[in-house]
């Protein structure tokens, strides 16, 4: 289902090349704000805020400058919509100031430099020298790396916006599907992972909240999923990854204690190892009897 472009400019949104509705699994727009509507309207290339409340009982949403900055988790019980939208950041690497780098040896630049002044704006980058950009790096006014951008597939369309606050990384937005929209949402503290959030079905509600209790293990997360499409958790509906009932075991832990895995025996066949089985229940085989050395002759 698709907006036109005066219905999306009349929610306070500029129209980018990637522009697009926001519509639920059934093909529908779920209920977003019920009382305020916020509209956000660009003059002069300042933002001007206009808050205007509505008596309504379902408003459909466009989301506005898909991975722009930060957005922030979300707060515990709070429905979440989130801009699903891939917007690149404009970095003008075909202006006439901007510095070209050719380290690949062909006649395409394979780093090209935008700068304003003396200071370094932003660049993009072919790691792979095919001609096509797979990351693109701001900096703020500091000289600190503000927003990073990759595509790591190949398919020239970017897969992760990373955005940066003072140089330290708060947050990564991606695109882990090849639909061409965001998914995954991933929160930092002090530069390291403490939250996710997903949208599993694309309707750009979070389904999936994801927790780390442990920070040294994040391969063993705290999962709550909303089950019945009211976009809150829902009780009963929490995975412990690493938890017994999961029966997953973390690399560190794996090694830890005996294996349950077949014993081998190297005894027969040539000291070729060879697979001994060993059915539930039965009893382990004695080990076998040496025998007696035979008795000496007596001497005659």
């Amino acid at each position: 289902m698709a907006l036109r472009v005066d219905k999306y400019r009349e929610r306070g949104c500029e129209s980018p090349k990637s522009m697009q509705a926001l519509p639920s699994a059934d093909g529908s727009f779920r209920m977003s704000i019920k009382l305020a509507f916020v509209s956000r309207h660009f003059v002069d290339g300042r933002a001007r805020v206009r808050a205007a409340a509505f008596a309504v009982l379902a408003a459909p949403l466009v989301a506005c400058g898909g991975g722009a900055g930060s957005q922030g988790p979300s707060a515990p019980g709070e429905v979440t919509r989130r801009d699903i939208r891939i917007s690149h950041q404009d970095c003008a690497v075909d202006g006439g100031g901007a510095e070209k780098v050719n380290v690949g040896g062909d006649p395409r630049p394979d780093i090209v430099i935008v700068r304003s002044g003396s200071r370094e704006v932003c660049r993009s980058i072919d790691l792979n020298f095919d001609g096509a950009v797979d990351s693109w790096v701001y900096r703020d006014s500091s000289g600190a790396v503000s927003r990073r951008e990759n595509d790591y597939d190949r398919d020239g369309r970017i897969d992760e916006i990373a955005i940066y606050q003072n140089g330290v990384l708060v947050e990564k937005d991606r695109a882990t599907t090849l639909v061409g929209r965001l998914d995954t949402w991933h929160f930092y503290q002090g530069g390291k992972l403490a939250r996710t959030e997903r949208d599993s079905d694309g309707d750009a509600l979070i389904d999936q909240w994801w927790e780390y209790p442990k920070p040294d293990q994040l391969e063993c997360p705290l999962i709550h999923s909303d089950v019945d499409g009211d976009g809150r958790p829902d009780p009963g509906a929490t995975v412990n990854v690493c938890g017994e009932a999961s029966g997953y075991v973390p690399p560190e832990r794996a090694g830890e204690g005996k294996g349950s895995g077949a014993a081998f025996d190297s005894t027969e066949n040539g000291g070729l190892p060879t697979e001994v089985e060993e059915k539930p229940g039965a009893t382990p085989a004695a080990p076998p009897v040496e025998k007696a050395p035979a008795p000496e002759e007596k001497k005659k």
